[in-house]
């Protein structure tokens, strides 16, 4: 049974600008370390100067009373969340490129952001540098825009989406109550702040007064002794952060100490790491949510709550769900559907042209279309998404469903699921797996398995195993990429044909 929520008290709710939380914990504590970047470590006082400067270089942009639009194509730098910090604090427009991008992407992005200025990790030091100091910080109407970021893209063209001031502090305030990082706390967050999961993570624990350390790029080796050396308790990342991470740990025999919670999202994790986490921080709490850029936070599956292995858990605080079906209508509790979410933490929708697809908005409910059901306790478990849908000899199959399946098997650590043309199934329902460890399986394991626990058609035809990952910018499996090289028939594409 889903325990009761707690009732907020305090809190964010109701602050005059996105950035005062982050103000009045360095009021309290100027001294303390706001941010670690390898060996170099900023104070809190010492981050609100440069936002002082950065909102005074950012409220001169100001033209007619539109809000500013800044362009940040910057690496993870220690300037990146000050120059955030401060163009926020001046009701300006953040827009996140990612610097990983093709030329022509980043093109594409600066002329739907239209920026008024771009900084790049070449010229935000210097730039900021040369702003006046003494700005003072003014109140900000909640419903003013701060962000503009781009979707991670695991199966498409990135699409710009909207925050305003308002929705995030909404955010802020429903993580505090469900995670409870605070002044203690050191939070690592080895992670692309480019993204919103590092981004967020970042600017939460930087409200809650807490130690932020940040890594250049990734590494599973260094965060592992960072992990083990540096008191951090607190871990934000996507789960194939966390598998590098396990595996540095693992080969060097390192142990967690100080953890208390690892806060995931991206993708389930899969049962396997949920074990080879346990076994060397049992006492951490894992906390996978499940969201989108456009909604924000939609539910919790927290390793202390008894949600089944197969869900995405409970609503998260201030979250009011509705599964409906393609009339809108609600569907029964058991019965698939639409999920649709209310919250304070919806998105402004879209900047710019977009393809129709993607984030809806009705009578105050959002969807970005994904598709699940709530089981009668009301855990919730995600099907797919209906653009993701595989229509084999007639039949609907949702790949989330078969992915879940399929990394419960003994010998998979992941799975992606797809369809592949096929003159007499139409889409030949396909999987590429990465093995756990040494374990093998065979074709007919595999399908005996996914039979077993799955109506008979959803079990694929064709299986490949891959040795490396792609993944985008933000650490999510590159779904397209994998899907290509299935489709050049095993060995073409670097997979090998599971038999």
């Amino acid at each position: 049974m889903i325990p009761e929520q707690p009732l907020a008290t305090g809190g964010y709710l109701g602050a005059d600008s996105l950035v005062r939380p982050f103000v009045l914990a360095t009021e309290r504590t100027p001294d303390h370390p706001a941010l670690i970047f390898g060996d170099e470590t900023l104070s809190y006082g010492a981050l609100l100067e440069q936002l002082r400067r950065t909102g005074a270089g950012v409220a001169a942009l100001r033209r007619d009373g539109a809000p500013p639009r800044v362009a940040l194509s910057l690496g993870n730098r220690p300037e990146l969340l000050a120059l955030f910090f401060g163009i926020v604090a001046a009701g300006g427009i953040v827009g996140l490129l990612d610097p990983k991008w093709s030329a022509a992407q980043t093109a594409a992005a600066i002329e739907t952001f239209r920026p008024d200025l771009h900084l790049t990790t070449e010229t935000a030091a210097g730039w900021i540098a040369a702003q006046p100091a003494g700005w003072t910080i003014p109140a900000i109407d909640p419903k003013t825009p701060f962000l503009v970021g781009f979707t991670s893209g695991t199966t498409g063209r990135p699409k710009a989406f909207i925050r305003n001031q308002g929705s995030w502090l909404a955010t802020l305030e429903a993580s505090r109550v469900e995670f409870g990082i605070g002044a203690e706390d050191v939070v690592l967050v080895p992670g692309p702040l480019v993204h919103g999961l590092g981004l967020y993570g970042a600017v939460e624990g930087l409200s809650a007064g807490a130690t932020v350390r940040v890594q250049p790029k990734f590494d599973g080796t260094d965060a592992a002794a960072q992990l083990a050396e540096c008191g951090v308790t607190t871990l934000v990342l996507v789960p194939t952060m966390l598998v590098g991470i396990l595996d540095a740990a693992e080969r060097d025999d390192r142990r967690f100490p100080a953890l208390r919670r690892v806060v995931c999202s991206g993708a389930k994790l899969a049962p396997a790491v949920h074990d080879r986490l346990a076994a060397l921080c049992p006492d951490a709490a894992v906390l996978e949510y499940y969201g989108a850029s456009e909604l924000s936070f939609v539910s919790l599956r927290s390793s202390r709550e008894g949600a089944p292995a197969d869900s995405v858990g409970r609503p998260f605080h201030g979250v009011e769900l509705s599964l409906r079906d393609d009339d809108g209508l609600p569907v029964q509790r058991g019965r698939p559907g639409t999920v649709w979410v209310r919250s304070l933490m919806l998105s402004d929708g879209y900047l710019g042209v977009t393809d129709g697809a993607g984030y809806r908005e009705r009578d105050g409910w959002g969807t970005v279309g994904d598709y699940g059901w709530i089981d009668g306790e009301g855990w919730l478990r995600l099907v797919g998404r209906a653009g993701d849908m595989v229509i084999t000899g007639g039949l609907n199959v949702y790949p989330a469903e078969v992915e879940a399946v399929l990394r419960a098997h003994p010998a998979v650590a992941e799975a992606v699921v797809f369809g592949l043309p096929d003159p007499y199934w139409g889409d030949a329902l396909s999987a590429v797996v990465w093995w756990r460890g040494n374990a093998r399986a065979s074709l007919a394991d595999l399908r005996g398995w996914c039979q077993g626990r799955l109506e008979g058609y959803k079990a694929p035809r064709l299986v490949f195993a891959a040795s490396d990952m792609p993944l985008t910018g933000s650490g999510k499996i590159a779904r397209a990429d994998v899907r290509e090289r299935a489709k050049l028939g095993g060995p073409g594409g670097g997979l090998e044909v599971v038999a």
